[in-house]
């Protein structure tokens, strides 16, 4: 986005910016009018992803030209030369143009390639489809609506639209991904005209409109700091722990826009909701109250739930046992269909105290089936060994990830149902989230961490640039970018979520002796021993001699 003589001129990236979040537009609009200076930010992982995205295109272009395809290089050319050469190569009808720049009115796009095909355009016997190369194996959102612009761009100059265009990807099975144009142009026009009508407004009014709330695209985003501090100097409704957007809409509504004046709210509430139910937001001002007090005292600050509820809160703690699990699995969401788990990790609780450690990487199909397996069967073991041990994990990620890969690979399935109904995973977040009210804007572990006094042996922002260079190696197939200084440091960390689960566990048994201590009685859950009604057994056996049968002879 940069302002011409004429008017602002607009790109591929804001039109994807814009998708993500409208206050990012605003301010990339306010910098654009030179009412603003951008912030400096630079980031780690992206400086890697984009060598490893150049490698990715080099390696492509050269497979072309193995072809015997003549490649017009434009890259490291800019500006009006770069859209005149662009636009000489489309006419002489070369093969494949590397970085071409394409410009129509305000919109401005530079893909990575333009590939002739055989379909008769305004050229003559020729036209170009659009082809871009992309480390990440699943194309998302942004990144149609890119390729769609660009798509528009190329039609403008050789007087045909494209029928497709195409991503490259690192994916050894189907590298190449084709898309119709005309599937998603509609939605493209919406999209673009709506940006265009935006670019128009004042940006200010337009921030100011669009409040910068959290969104995923903040973990990326150059204005992150800015919006955070935003967010902290008005003391916004977005700070209170489990608010939502709808939530905090209708507490604006009602003249109660920062935290102080929803913790400070009187009880019976002063208005009525018109959407949700009077007891959410009054458990929202109970919440906003005790992070206001916490925030007031300068210390951490909780409170217990009472009553104790059957099966809730501190009563869905078990008996501490030896042979407890601490799990915590590290995933990749888009380094396949359907995610990759990359890293079980697990600490075992022993006789004498001991916390011995298990670090199981995988990076393909087969290894995580061999882990996975292999965990299964250790913990298994240890259930067989000590009969009252339990898997305590924190939220539940970690038995939907053993359910997905149970059925991804039809593997270790009565295992796992066994595991499952005999209660074995315990989920210290649900068991956080019934028992008591903390002073924090988030009930993560990290964040609840300073009620138990854990320290981390590795650095959390260390621990998050190693994370997401091991998420983009895998998404992008190169994993010899997860070096032993990068895998030492995600081990790490997983191993202090697992022992940090250990002293969550130690602490809430501290809070339920108190009580109990006090004379409130909390219950154990009932213990079951995962055994399959017969029906249930002897179907499970027909099941899986049919799939023997079918599989035989099957490559995994």
């Amino acid at each position: 986005m940069r302002m011409s003589a004429n008017a602002m001129e607009l790109s591929a990236s804001d039109l994807s910016g814009f998708l993500s979040c409208t206050h990012l537009t605003a301010l990339d609009l306010a910098v654009a009018r030179g009412d603003r200076k951008p912030p400096t930010w630079t980031d780690p992982v992206l400086i890697v992803l984009r060598e490893r995205g150049l490698e990715h295109e080099h390696g492509y272009v050269e497979e072309l030209r193995a072809q015997g395809l003549s490649v017009t290089d434009l890259d490291g050319i800019e500006g009006e030369d770069a859209v005149a050469r662009c636009i000489a190569a489309i006419r002489t009808g070369a093969d494949v143009i590397l970085q071409p720049a394409l410009r129509n009115g305000r919109w401005f796009g530079r893909p990575d390639v333009l590939r002739r095909n055989g379909m008769p355009s305004a050229l003559g016997a020729w036209s170009y489809e659009v082809v871009d190369t992309k480390l990440a194996k699943e194309t998302r959102g942004g990144t149609i609506l890119q390729l769609e612009l660009y798509s528009e761009l190329l039609g403008d100059v050789q007087g045909r639209t494209p029928e497709c265009f195409h991503v490259v990807t690192p994916d050894p099975v189907t590298p190449v991904h084709t898309y119709r144009v005309d599937d998603f142009v509609a939605y493209f026009r919406l999209i673009r005209n709506r940006l265009e009508a935006t670019s128009l407004q004042d940006h200010a009014l337009l921030a100011a409109e669009n409040y910068p709330e959290r969104v995923d695209h903040c973990e990326i985003c150059r204005w992150e700091k800015v919006c955070d501090t935003k967010r902290r100097s008005d003391d916004h409704l977005s700070l209170v722990a489990g608010m939502r957007r709808l939530q905090s809409r209708e507490l604006e509504a009602a003249g109660i826009s920062t935290l102080a004046r929803l913790g400070a709210l009187p009880l019976p509430l002063p208005f009525t909701p018109r959407r949700g139910s009077e007891e959410t937001y009054i458990r929202l001002r109970e919440q906003a109250r005790v992070q206001l007090e916490g925030r007031i005292k300068g210390e951490p600050i909780h409170e217990l739930l009472l009553p104790i509820e059957a099966d809730q809160g501190l009563a869905r703690l078990p008996a501490p046992s030896v042979g407890d699990v601490f799990l915590d699995l590290e995933g990749a969401r888009f380094a396949r269909d359907g995610g990759r788990e990359y890293l079980f990790g697990f600490v075992i609780l022993e006789a004498d105290g001991s916390l011995p450690n298990r670090s199981y990487w995988a990076h393909s199909d087969a290894e995580e089936r061999v882990t996975f397996e292999t965990v299964v069967d250790e913990i298994l073991a240890l259930w067989e060994a000590n009969p009252g041990m339990h898997i305590y994990h924190y939220a539940p990620y970690e038995p939907s990830a053993f359910k997905r890969l149970m059925g991804r690979y039809a593997a270790r399935e009565a295992e796992v149902d066994r595991m499952l109904r005999a209660g074995l995973f315990v989920d210290l977040h649900a068991v956080v989230r019934r028992a008591l009210r903390a002073s924090v804007e988030r009930y993560s572990i990290k964040d609840l961490e300073q009620f138990y006094g854990f320290s981390r042996a590795v650095e959390l922002a260390d621990a998050n640039i190693n994370l997401r260079v091991v998420e983009r190696a895998l998404e992008a197939n190169a994993v010899d970018a997860i070096t032993p200084d990068v895998r030492s440091a995600v081990e790490g960390y997983n191993l202090d979520d697992c022992k940090s689960a250990l002293q969550l566990r130690k602490w809430l048994e501290e809070l339920r002796a108190s009580l109990e201590a006090a004379g409130t009685e909390v219950p154990r859950p009932e213990r079951a021993d995962g055994t399959a009604s017969e029906p249930i057994t002897e179907r499970a056996r027909r099941v899986q001699a049919l799939f023997d049968a079918l599989m035989a002879g099957i490559p995994v």
